[in-house]
C-alpha cells in the first residue's frame, strides 16, 4: 500500500496528466486484483487501494480548474464495481477450508498435558470438527446468496448456525471446538461485507460528481443525481443516493442502513461539485430519510 500510494503522490507531484495516467494504470491493475484474488487478506488490500485511488479521483472532480478531457478520464476511472468485483464467495471459500485444515492439524499436533481432562477429551472427538465445518459452510452459503441478492445489510448472522458465542450449555456441546478447546472464531461476513461494498459506494459517488460536472448546467443537483440512473444508486439500500445541500454532500448511508445526515464517521460521502448554476434547495432533499 505504501508504495502505491507514493506510485500516486510521485505522478500527482509531476503534474496532472501525469498523475491522471498513474492513477488510470494503479486503479486498472487493483481492479482487476479485486476480481481475481482468491483470499481475504489479498482481497481486502486490493479494496483498501482501490478505496486510495475512488478518495483522489473524488477530490480530483471537485477541482473547478479541471478541463473537459480530465473529467472524462476521472469518470471513466471510477466505474463501479461489477458482480465479479463484489464477490467474496472465492475467499470466504478458500479461508474456510484453511481454517477446517488449520484446526485440524492444531488438535493433531497439540500435545500438551497442561489441558484440562475434558478439554483433551473435546480435541480428540473428530465428529465437533466436522460439524462446525458443516455449521461455517451453511452460514457462508447463506450469507452469499444474501449478498448474490444485494441484501448487505441483512445477512445471516453467525450464531444462527454455530452456535457462537455461547449463551448456554447447549452451545457448549454444539460448538466444543470453539467453547471448551478454545481454538478462535472463524471471521463473520460482515467486516467484509461493509468493506467492499462500502468501496464501491465511494466509486459511484465519485462516478456522481463525475456526471454533475459533465452533465448539462441546468436544474438543481437532485433534478441532475436522478438522471444518472440506477448504476449509481446506492449499493446498500438500492435506492437513489441521500443530497445534505447544507453541507454540499452526497452520500451513501452506510452499512448500518441508517441516515445519519451525511456524518462522514458513519456514512459514505462525497463533496457536490461546485458548478455556476447549483440551485440550492432545502437542508434535505427527496429522497426523504430512510432507516432501519
Amino acid at each position: 500500500l505504501l508504495a502505491h500510494r507514493l506510485y500516486l503522490a510521485e505522478g500527482f507531484a509531476q503534474d496532472l496528466s501525469t498523475g491522471l495516467g498513474r492513477l488510470e494504470s494503479d486503479m486498472r491493475s487493483w481492479r482487476t486484483v479485486l476480481g481475481q484474488s482468491k483470499t481475504l487478506m489479498v482481497k481486502m488490500l486490493a479494496a483498501t487501494a482501490v478505496q486510495d485511488d475512488a478518495a483522489i479521483a473524488s477530490g480530483l472532480l471537485t477541482r473547478q480548474d479541471l478541463d473537459e478531457t480530465a473529467i472524462g478520464r476521472l469518470g471513466k476511472i471510477v466505474r463501479p464495481l461489477d458482480q465479479v468485483e463484489l464477490s467474496l464467495r472465492w475467499p470466504m471459500q478458500s479461508h474456510l477450508v484453511w481454517a477446517t485444515k488449520a484446526v485440524t492439524k492444531s488438535l493433531k499436533n497439540d500435545k500438551t498435558d497442561e489441558r484440562p481432562l475434558y478439554v483433551s477429551l473435546a480435541a480428540a472427538m473428530p465428529l465437533p470438527v466436522q460439524r462446525r465445518s458443516n455449521a461455517y459452510a451453511d452460514y457462508y452459503e447463506a450469507a452469499s446468496k444474501a449478498m448474490a441478492e444485494g441484501r448487505y445489510t441483512n445477512l445471516p448472522k453467525p450464531s444462527s448456525f454455530i452456535r457462537t458465542p455461547a449463551v448456554s450449555v447447549v452451545d457448549y456441546v454444539a460448538n466444543p471446538i470453539e467453547h471448551i478447546i478454545g481454538i478462535e472464531p472463524l471471521p463473520s461476513w460482515d467486516t467484509y461485507v461493509e468493506r467492499t461494498v462500502g468501496t464501491d459506494a465511494r466509486l459511484r459517488l465519485a462516478s456522481l460528481q463525475a456526471w454533475i460536472r459533465q452533465g448539462a448546467q441546468d436544474g438543481n443537483v437532485v433534478t441532475r443525481l436522478a438522471k444518472a440512473g440506477q448504476a449509481y444508486y446506492d449499493p446498500f439500500t438500492g435506492l437513489p443516493m441521500l443530497v445534505n445541500q447544507q453541507k454540499g454532500l452526497i452520500y451513501s448511508v452506510g452499512q448500518d442502513g441508517k441516515d445519519q445526515e451525511g456524518d462522514p464517521q458513519r456514512d459514505v460521502v462525497a463533496t457536490i461539485p461546485k458548478t455556476q448554476s447549483v440551485a440550492i434547495e432545502s437542508s434535505r432533499s427527496v429522497p426523504p430519510p430512510r432507516s432501519k
